[in-house]
């Protein structure tokens, strides 16, 4: 008798009834139960809001025009927003996954951008900063693509440049895919192009964080500010 475990035995139970035999014996029991506390939890949300933009690149030099401002207009004009914002996980691949960037033609871009920051050089929040472009090949740029995405909304990109000033801390204001004749340029944004050591520790976080068969080489990768590009308008 030694180590056996003692028998349960019971009597006198009453029989379950017919309704309850049915709910108990039923399949979708189970799912539906688990569909229920699964809808009663709520998604985790991002520390900071994003929406994707879509950018038509101009095939052709644009026409020459003598209104300054009518040009800018036109520019600013140019990246529209695609869906809604994007709070959690669940929206960011809602989207992601709709967006199919391997048919992009040549110039043109896909932005995630904090919400209510535009993917233009002279927005407010951008007219200061600059960029780390990387130059990808296209057969890998749709993967790294999608990790710099992660790295974006995850808040990685943000802990490598934020610093404890009193003016701001949130210094990554987007990132962008843009198709070039034979290569994929990918844009980290930042707000603040005098930022060097978040400059520099963003760089060490993207290429530590970067799948090893993703690493860009030494000499495909560089930052500029956006005030060192020729059509840059300083905004007034």
């Amino acid at each position: 008798m030694s180590g056996r475990l003692p028998a349960l035995s019971t009597s006198d139970l009453p029989a379950a009834s017919s309704s309850e035999a049915s709910a108990t014996a039923s399949p979708a029991r189970g799912g539906a139960m688990r569909n229920a506390i699964f809808g009663s939890l709520r998604i985790p949300e991002f520390k900071y809001r994003w929406q994707f933009w879509a950018e038509k690149g101009q095939q052709a030099p644009a026409a020459k025009t003598t209104s300054t401002t009518a040009g800018a207009e036109e520019y600013a004009n140019r990246p529209k927003p695609l869906g809604d914002q994007i709070i959690s996980v669940k929206d960011f691949y809602q989207h992601f996954n709709n967006i199919p960037v391997e048919s992009l033609k040549l110039r043109d871009s896909i932005h995630l951008f904090h919400m209510g920051v535009k993917p233009l050089w002279e927005d407010p929040r951008n007219a200061k900063g600059g960029a780390w472009y990387f130059r990808v090949s296209k057969e890998q740029a749709e993967q790294v693509w999608h990790e710099i995405c992660l790295l974006a909304v995850g808040d990685v990109l943000q802990a490598a440049v934020e610093t404890k000033r009193a003016s701001f801390n949130d210094d990554i204001c987007g990132i962008s895919y843009s198709v070039r004749w034979n290569a994929v340029q990918i844009a980290i944004w930042t707000r603040d192009a005098d930022n060097e050591a978040g400059k520099e520790k963003l760089l060490k976080t993207v290429l530590e964080k970067l799948s090893p068969e993703l690493q860009p080489k030494k000499d495909s990768y560089w930052y500029k500010a956006h005030k060192e590009h020729k059509g840059f308008a300083a905004p007034e």
